[in-house]
């Protein structure tokens, strides 16, 4: 990978938010052998806790200029990260987008495509976004002042709230926002911690307020 990104340092920051599964072990062995890997253990559980703490030590303790969220199950494919860097050549946010020409979801369920689809056209209408396809996956990249920008608006969503919100708070900033297409893959092992209904139930409802906001 850092051969195909030659312009930049790559450094890999794992937040990891107390897994019940051999996260902390594996990537402190690789921490060791490689300084360009990071591990962090989040003492707070929630991915949105965890992602306020990576990004904040990629920012302020790496330097990094760019910052790249994903999955770290290999959902969210690697080898793209170049196309993200290239992309934020003419952007200040860049979405991975399953749902645009060239994306697509592979091992899912009809019902949870369906379910997903669903959801992210409502938020496309409740705050009325019709070039934004994609506000529920997290593969995503941005520059550091971004972040910087956006952090008191979204630091407070403790679970899956914080990757929604964070595209809505950058289109309440005008941000330049582009979309590449990707191809996510179901997890190849383990469960995931998402309740997937309970989940689409409470981003509805945060949507609402946060539309209802919009007309105070």
């Amino acid at each position: 990978m850092q051969k195909r990104i030659k312009d930049y340092r790559l450094e890999v920051v794992i937040s990891d938010s107390h897994s019940s599964d051999t996260t902390a072990t594996l990537v402190k062995k690789l921490s060791w052998k490689n300084k360009n890997v990071h591990y962090l253990d989040v003492q707070r559980r929630g991915l949105g806790w965890a992602l306020v703490r990576g990004l904040d030590y990629a920012g302020d303790r790496l330097s990094a200029d760019v910052l790249i969220t994903m999955e770290a199950d290999l959902s969210n494919n690697p080898d793209q990260v170049p196309q993200f860097l290239a992309a934020l050549d003419r952007a200040d946010l860049v979405i991975g987008s399953r749902y645009i020409k060239g994306g697509k979801v592979m091992n899912w369920s009809w019902w949870r495509k369906a379910l997903s689809l669903t959801a992210n056209l409502l938020l496309r209408i409740l705050v009325w976004a019709p070039d934004v396809h994609e506000f529920t996956n997290l593969y995503r990249g941005f520059k550091r002042d971004v972040w910087v920008k956006i952090r008191p608006e979204v630091r407070g969503h403790r679970d899956w709230i914080f990757v929604p919100a964070f595209i809505f708070a950058a289109l309440g900033r005008a941000l330049r926002i582009r979309e590449v297409p990707i191809i996510y893959y179901d997890r190849f092992g383990g469960r995931s911690k998402m309740n997937t209904l309970s989940y689409s139930k409470n981003l509805l409802r945060y949507a609402l307020r946060y539309r209802l906001r919009k007309f105070v």
